[in-house]
C-alpha cells in the first residue's frame, strides 16, 4: 500500500520507458574514458532505495503556513517508503521531486546553471534523495561525477540539481549525457509568438512536475500522512507565490490549484525569459522543464590526482 501511495504522490516519472526514451549526446573526448559506458549502466542498471517521509513530517509539524498538520509519529511505518527503477530515472526523480522555488527580485538573467543551491521546496524527499545518491555512488568510481539537473530553462528560478561523486579535473574529461523525460510535453509552437504565451505554458508545465494534479487529487482523498505531505506541498508553493488555494483544496481541486500557481508563476518567467532572450523563439529553444539532464563525467585516475 505504501509504494502504491508513494508512486501516486510523489512524481514518479514512468521508469520502464527511462530506456527506450533516453538519449545520450557524447562531447568530443579529450582522452579516452568510459563516460558513454557509464550513462548507459545508468539508464540499465535498476537499483531499490529504501526511505522515509519523516523529514518532511518534522518539516511540515513545524511549519506554520502549513493549516492543521497532523500529528504523525516520526517512527510510525506508514511514512516507510521503496522506490524501484533504474539508475537514471532515480537520479531524475530526486532532481524533480526535490526541487526548490525562489521568487525573490534581483535573480541574474545572465545566469544558465541550474539552481542546485536553491532550499528544495519541501523535505518530504530528502531521505530519497540521499538514497539515490549512495544507489549512484555504490555503482559509479571514484574517477566518476555525475550530475542530474531539472530546470524549466537555464536560469530559472524553479530547479534543482542532484550530484554525486567528486570535482572532475579542469581536463582530461569525457563527457556524455542522459535526456530523461518528466512526464510534461513540451511547451507547444503557439506559445513561442510572445513571451507571455510562452511565460504560462513554461509556468504550467513547470507546476505540473512540482505537483501532477491527477495523483495530488486521488492522494488528497485519503487521511494518511500521504495526504498531509501533499497538502504541505501546497502550503508551501501558496507561500512562495501568493496563490490562494484555500478554495480548491478544500474541494480537492487540483487542477484549479494548480492553474493559480501556475498564474502566480507566468509573469515571473516572462519577465525572466524577455530579459535573457532576444525572441520568444530563440527562449523556446532553451525550454527544458520535459526534461531531467544528467550529465556523466570521467577522467583516468592520474588527472585527478594533479
Amino acid at each position: 500500500m505504501n509504494a502504491a501511495v508513494d508512486a501516486v504522490v510523489f512524481l514518479l516519472l514512468v521508469s520502464a520507458a527511462v530506456v527506450g526514451l533516453v538519449t545520450v549526446e557524447q562531447s568530443p573526448p579529450a582522452t579516452s574514458g568510459n563516460a558513454d559506458a557509464v550513462a548507459d549502466s545508468l539508464a540499465t542498471t535498476t537499483a531499490q532505495v529504501d526511505y522515509s517521509l519523516a523529514p518532511g513530517v518534522r518539516e511540515m509539524t513545524a511549519n506554520a503556513a502549513t493549516p492543521n498538520a497532523p500529528d504523525i509519529p516520526l517512527d510510525s511505518p506508514e511514512l516507510d517508503r521503496t522506490a524501484h527503477g533504474s539508475l537514471a530515472g532515480l537520479l531524475a526523480r530526486a532532481a524533480t521531486t526535490t526541487s526548490g522555488v525562489d521568487l525573490a527580485p534581483g535573480g541574474d538573467a545572465n545566469a544558465t546553471t541550474a539552481p542546485v543551491d536553491l532550499p528544495p521546496l519541501t523535505r518530504t524527499r530528502a531521505s530519497f534523495r540521499s538514497g539515490v545518491r549512495d544507489a549512484v555512488r555504490a555503482r559509479t568510481g571514484a574517477t566518476v561525477r555525475v550530475d542530474a539537473t531539472w530546470q524549466p530553462y537555464p536560469g530559472a528560478p524553479v530547479g534543482s540539481g542532484v550530484g554525486v561523486g567528486p570535482t572532475p579535473p579542469a581536463d582530461g574529461v569525457h563527457a556524455a549525457t542522459l535526456v530523461i523525460p518528466t512526464g510534461v510535453d513540451s511547451s507547444p509552437e503557439s506559445a513561442t509568438t510572445d513571451f507571455d504565451s510562452l511565460g504560462a505554458a513554461v509556468a504550467e508545465r513547470t507546476v505540473a512536475v512540482l505537483v501532477p494534479p491527477g495523483p495530488a487529487r486521488i492522494t488528497l482523498r485519503g487521511d494518511d500522512p500521504a495526504a498531509a505531505l501533499v497538502r504541505h506541498r501546497y502550503a508551501r508553493l501558496e507561500s512562495e507565490t501568493n496563490a490562494s488555494l484555500s478554495e480548491p483544496l478544500a474541494t480537492e481541486d487540483t487542477e484549479e490549484a494548480n492553474a493559480r500557481v501556475a498564474a502566480a508563476l507566468a509573469p515571473r518567467f516572462a519577465e525572466d525569459l524577455r530579459a535573457r532572450y532576444d525572441s520568444p523563439a530563440d527562449a523556446a529553444e532553451s525550454v527544458s522543464v520535459s526534461s531531467v539532464r544528467i550529465v556523466v563525467r570521467t577522467w583516468s585516475p592520474s588527472r585527478g590526482d594533479r
